[in-house]
């Protein structure tokens, strides 16, 4: 017993009677209309009334607060959604506009040239193991697409179809060595064939070759088709001169040439599959 009365407990207990003790006392001679009682109960209780109405006050606040970030993130939501709708018809927008590109580039190539007959075709795959750029494209056998049919953006040699399947294709484009191309330099008319090494294709780059010791082209001369063999037509553009260069092998020269056209990032294209002078099986 003789330590219960020095525990802790018991000096609380002390402490709090001797409050309210003290609130009758306090209550008694400040007259009040109050029983002493209950004065002391409110002096002892008001510091616990304001911790509870502080309490509330803060949990209200937190409350109108949980809304309001509620409503935040409904909000935010609803953004992140129209911004999807309209990252989707900026996509399909500038789909159409390559689209509407294409056709216009390869416009004049039709009225230029009526016996064309031709596929719009898009790109939808890249060979990422092959480091010559073949692609597929969304047409076929279906679509009247056979192999060694060239492929044309506007005016400008992109390749043609390797494989063919019915309702795809795979195009070898120019920047494979495997594909040459008779080609002729528009000023010096001189003839040669346009192909590449993996080196100049790796830089995007093909070259004409067969130049002669006395050649005439030069650097800034135009590369076109000379339609020679029946798998391209004549004067498509194939690039620009960029150089001369002493051929390593013999005593030849040969033409650096930078394509008209980037077949690496390229969407839409033209298969031509059918043309005047063009072999009935597709080959030379």
């Amino acid at each position: 017993m003789k330590n219960y009365f020095k525990s802790v407990r018991f000096k609380v207990i002390v402490c709090i009677l001797a409050a309210a003790a003290a609130g009758v006392f306090i209550a008694a001679f400040a007259g009040s209309g109050t029983s002493p009682v209950t004065d002391a109960a409110g002096i002892i209780y008001k510091p616990f009334q304001k911790a509870a109405a502080y309490i509330a006050e803060k949990t209200e606040n937190w409350k109108s607060s949980f809304v309001s970030s509620a409503k935040y993130k409904e909000k935010i939501d609803e953004l992140e959604s129209e911004a999807v709708v309209y990252n989707e018809q900026l996509m399909d927008y500038e789909r159409t506009k390559q689209k509407l590109q294409a056709y216009e580039a390869f416009l004049e190539v039709k009225e230029e040239n009526p016996d064309y007959e031709f596929t719009p075709a898009t790109v939808i795959s890249r060979n990422s193991s092959d480091i010559y750029d073949s692609f597929t494209l969304d047409k076929g056998s279906s679509d009247g697409v056979s192999a060694n049919d060239p492929v044309i953006y506007g005016n400008n040699v992109v390749g043609i179809v390797k494989d063919v399947a019915v309702t795809t294709c795979t195009v070898k484009t120019i920047l494979d060595p495997t594909l040459n191309i008779s080609v002729y330099e528009i000023k010096s008319r001189e003839n040669g064939y346009s192909t590449t090494t993996a080196a100049l294709s790796y830089e995007g780059l093909c070259r004409m070759s067969g130049l002669s010791k006395e050649t005439a082209v030069a650097a800034g001369g135009i590369v076109c088709t000379s339609g020679l063999g029946g798998i391209f037509p004549r004067d498509l553009i194939v690039g620009t001169i960029t150089e001369i260069q002493n051929e390593s092998s013999d005593v030849s020269l040969y033409g650096v040439i930078e394509p008209s056209v980037n077949v690496r990032s390229l969407n839409d294209v033209f298969i031509i599959t059918a043309f005047d002078g063009m072999h009935e099986d597709g080959t030379q």
